[in-house]
């Protein structure tokens, strides 16, 4: 049996990928959002970009909409199962490695996305500023940003053991050994532990230390005037143009660059 750490926050490893997809394939639709975005984005003829493509989920329904969507991640992982999506899909796209804290294209996209919260992973504040800034530098002038956001009340309870068979041998499994809150970065951070097993033996191990930082909606509408963007909207549950319900279980910034 291997075992192995991961350190870094959003940098998905083999089996964290492989759940992943077992739990979330190409084209599933997370309480709606794959139909919030097809709408949303319906009627743009420029470039789309999804950071944070991870292995397609949202990048493969909307290239079959005719979307122009191109993505970067963090994780070779996640890159390869997407480029295997894409083939079984008949699909084409870039896909490339790309961090949203660094990569920035001026003026290249006319909406970008970033569904399913994962801008919480980012480490710090500092670096969601600074990934916010450089998302607006590469939209074009009345370009939008679409970035789903958890509340924090559903960041900091614990996560139950959970399992995926994989073919007929594999099993994998993942477990969270720990929560806990920083209350002065206001972010949870998670101890992981995937596992692989086949034929009834564990065989691989992998930890990972996984954090998530917690943001209120004034919060984060600020940040976005901060980079700015102007005319932010907020959507609860992929509910278009309803007023924002406090009992959302997500919810989805739009801000336009002006």
């Amino acid at each position: 049996m291997t075992a192995r750490a991961r350190s870094t926050d959003w940098d998905y490893g083999e089996l964290s990928a492989r759940i992943y997809q077992l739990d979330k394939p190409a084209g599933r639709s997370l309480g709606g959002d794959v139909e919030f975005y097809t709408r949303r984005l319906a009627g743009v003829e420029g470039a789309i970009l999804e950071p944070a493509v991870g292995t397609g989920r949202m990048l493969i329904p909307l290239l079959r909409a005719g979307l122009r969507v191109t993505g970067y991640d963090l994780s070779e992982h996640m890159l390869g199962i997407c480029r295997d999506n894409l083939a079984a899909a008949g699909l084409t796209a870039e896909v490339f490695v790309g961090d949203m804290t660094e990569h920035a294209e001026p003026g290249a996209y006319e909406a970008i996305l970033i569904p399913t919260g994962s801008i919480v992973l980012l480490p710090d504040r500092e670096s969601t500023v600074r990934a916010l800034r450089h998302l607006h530098e590469s939209l074009r002038p009345g370009g939008r940003l679409f970035v789903d956001v958890p509340p924090p009340r559903l960041l900091t309870g614990p996560g139950p053991l959970r399992h995926w068979p994989d073919g007929e041998s594999e099993l994998l499994t993942l477990q969270t050994m720990h929560v806990g809150y920083d209350e002065v970065a206001q972010r949870v951070v998670r101890w992981l532990r995937y596992e692989l097993w086949r034929d009834g033996r564990l065989v691989e191990t992998q930890l990972q230390n996984s954090g998530m930082l917690c943001f209120g909606v004034q919060e984060f509408r600020q940040l976005l005037r901060e980079a700015g963007f102007s005319e932010v909207r907020v959507y609860g549950d992929y509910e278009d143009g309803a007023d924002l319900d406090p009992s959302a279980s997500l919810w989805t910034f739009e801000a336009a660059r002006t």
